[in-house]
């Protein structure tokens, strides 16, 4: 098997069991280039762990945009009458950090998705 194919495999079982990927610096331009060309670079950030280990990078479904549409659905909810407004008062920071959970559970979902038919790709050309 080639080293991509190797590579690709090992993200989609960290993503399918931990919802992220870990992996060294050395290894960074390889993971950017498949993120690139299974087009989930939108999906995902790339970082380093912590500042003192520079050397060890993770792949994590991005954030962007989540908070937003989470605050527009608890804020429905209200307008909807869902909820009550003490209800509203209450619990929203859990709502919206549940939703947020939720959301990023999908993302997960959809980056391995978009990932495995990326593979299913690259193995049919091989």
């Amino acid at each position: 098997m080639s080293e991509l194919v190797i590579l690709v495999e090992r993200i989609i079982k960290a993503f399918k069991n931990f919802g992220c990927f870990f992996f060294e610096s050395s290894e960074l331009q390889r993971v950017r280039d498949v993120l690139v060309k299974a087009e989930v670079e939108k999906l995902v950030e790339v970082r380093p762990v912590d500042e003192k280990y520079p050397y060890i990078m993770a792949v994590i479904a991005s954030r962007r945009g989540l908070e937003q549409e989470c605050v527009s659905r608890v804020d429905s909810l209200l307008v909807k009458g869902s909820i009550s407004q003490d209800e509203y008062k209450r619990y929203r920071k859990e709502l919206i950090e549940q939703c947020i959970i939720s959301l990023e559970k999908e993302r997960v979902k959809e980056i391995v998705k978009i990932l495995e038919d990326y593979l299913a790709r690259v193995k049919q050309t091989q």
